[in-house]
């Protein structure tokens, strides 16, 4: 469920997209979106024709009331589902993290944009940044979560420096065997999220070939200068900016 905070958040990346874009009778391609429509009725509210609001979730139902159509969509297929030229917006808030192909998501977007159409996208938190191991996870009784420091037993970016055994056994002092396995499991192995850093996402985008109107970056703090140039010998070094948990991108197809 949506909280009232997320909805809030929500209102204004729409509002933010409709300064861009008009959007009466806009159709709009949601991606990732929520289970309970609060998205795509927002979107509506702010004064959308059409909203096909899509996930990737094996649990996401269809539906279609007219206005809104709920759809299971891999977002790094938009072609197959959408004809050139066919929307006036995508949409996507916590989703840049997930797409395992930004290069197909971002010429797939170009695709079903009319020309002049908007891209808005976000995603937070990203792998570069001190929680960009996205922990959750529920085993038994006990839940972990990055969002709330009593549930997050991961060293703020240790998963950049660590591997998934190491991870397993520095975990193993805090948590229950069992559950070190399964986090470092799932913060290395799992298929719902692209480890890509901030560099990286940036340079997607810029080869995307879209008009950039504005871009945002969520930024905190940086690593220790010690742990900082531990980062950069390592696997996920060379992404210049460990200070930043989400970046936003909302650009202009041509």
């Amino acid at each position: 469920m949506m909280n009232q905070k997320r909805r809030e958040d929500m209102a204004r990346r729409i509002a933010a997209l409709a300064r861009v874009q008009d959007m009466a009778h806009a159709t709009v391609l949601e991606i990732g979106a929520d289970r309970d429509s609060i998205g795509a009725g927002l979107l509506v509210e702010a004064g959308a024709a059409r909203v096909i609001s899509t996930n990737f979730g094996i649990d996401w139902t269809s539906s279609d009331d007219g206005t809104v159509a709920r759809r299971l969509l891999d977002a790094r297929r938009i072609p197959d589902a959408f004809e050139a030229a066919s929307l006036d917006a995508v949409f996507g808030v916590a989703v840049l993290e997930h797409i395992d192909g930004l290069e197909a998501f971002f010429a797939g977007a170009r695709h079903a944009l009319k020309p002049g159409g908007v891209l808005y996208v976000h995603g937070g938190p990203i792998w570069s940044c001190a929680k960009g191991h996205h922990l959750g996870l529920t085993t038994g009784e006990r839940q972990y979560k990055f969002s709330r420091p009593e549930l997050n037993p991961v060293g703020d970016w240790t998963h950049l420096t660590l591997g998934r055994q190491a991870m397993a056994d520095d975990l193993a002092a805090r948590v229950p065997h069992e559950d070190a396995q399964a986090i470092a499991a799932q913060i290395y192995e799992s298929t719902d999220r692209n480890r890509l850093g901030y560099r990286d996402i940036c340079d997607a985008f810029a080869k995307s070939g879209f008009t950039l109107i504005e871009q945002h970056d969520n930024a905190f703090r940086q690593p220790p200068a010690e742990l900082r140039a531990q980062i950069e010998r390592g696997r996920y070094g060379g992404q210049e900016r460990y200070d930043v948990t989400g970046v936003t991108f909302i650009a202009r197809s041509s």
